[in-house]
């Protein structure tokens, strides 16, 4: 059984962060997906992320036909030990891990790690804030 390992931050779940995950499930036999935890996701995205709170990311997640089990990412430290305690074979990435040279949570371990090419076209979760924000901002709350 190949046992597969990807993270994110998942906020605001949409149709490429589905696609991607179907994506890495048809590379593996289980799919473990770590989802980052609010303070991963403010240190990465900003202070106003995330937009939804990490235990209701971590259910929407967790709940997806692709994935097998997901769990909180307190630390990206912690993916080396998920990858030792479930002995996982495949950790996935974005393409922008491509050119780093340095991947937390492979590069101590045997599993190895595969580029999940992206999706032209696909929006990200900060593109669809922007338009939210573009289309909707000048607006107040009993408008919407």
């Amino acid at each position: 059984m190949i046992v597969g390992l990807t993270s994110g931050c998942f906020d605001l779940v949409h149709y490429g962060h589905v696609l991607y995950l179907e994506r890495c499930r048809k590379l593996c036999d289980k799919l473990i997906v770590g989802v980052d935890d609010d303070q991963m996701v403010a240190q990465w995205k900003g202070a106003e992320r995330p937009i939804i709170p990490e235990l209701e990311r971590l259910e929407m997640i967790n709940n997806l036909a692709c994935v097998d089990s997901a769990f909180l990412l307190h630390e990206l430290g912690d993916l080396a030990r998920v990858v030792r305690q479930f002995r996982v074979d495949k950790v996935f990435k974005h393409q922008g891990f491509a050119k780093l040279d340095h991947v937390v949570g492979v590069d101590d371990t045997d599993a190895e790690l595969v580029i999940v090419p992206d999706v032209p076209g696909l929006v990200s979760t900060s593109e669809i804030i922007s338009r939210i924000r573009q289309r909707y901002g000048s607006l107040r709350d009993s408008e919407v």
